[in-house]
């Protein structure tokens, strides 16, 4: 599967087909402006909610489920690509992002409640 850093998507960005494949929760956290969020494990039964007619760009938070999700659309026929580093490759390279803090009795993993605290105030794209 071929791989794209984020500044190459940048500047695809925001034409490119995103598809988003963590969590709800971390995806209401923060996310690529444009993006489509569809969590990994629910991938297989909305296929029909990714865009087939253009290259399908995936991210998560760093990979892992990025390119367990472009394996299972380039089985399927997808022209996929998996984004190198995720939302957090995004965000440390300055990019855009739409940004809401999570309720405070949420459940955030570590990491997400991290990269949350670190977004307060950052200006962010439009919805």
């Amino acid at each position: 599967m071929r791989t794209i850093t984020t500044d190459d998507l940048a500047a695809k960005w925001p034409r490119a087909a995103l598809v988003d494949v963590r969590g709800a929760d971390e995806y209401a956290t923060v996310h690529i402006p444009g993006s489509i969020s569809i969590p990994l494990d629910e991938l297989p039964g909305r296929l029909k909610d990714v865009p087939n007619s253009t290259t399908v760009y995936v991210l998560c938070g760093s990979g892992k489920r990025s390119t367990q999700a472009g394996a299972l659309l380039a089985g399927r026929g997808y022209d996929v690509v998996n984004v190198a580093g995720g939302i957090t490759e995004w965000y440390r390279g300055g990019h855009p992002v739409n940004y809401a803090p999570p309720p405070a009795d949420a459940p955030a993993r570590g990491r997400w409640r991290s990269l949350a605290d670190r977004l307060r105030g950052r200006r962010t794209g439009s919805p």
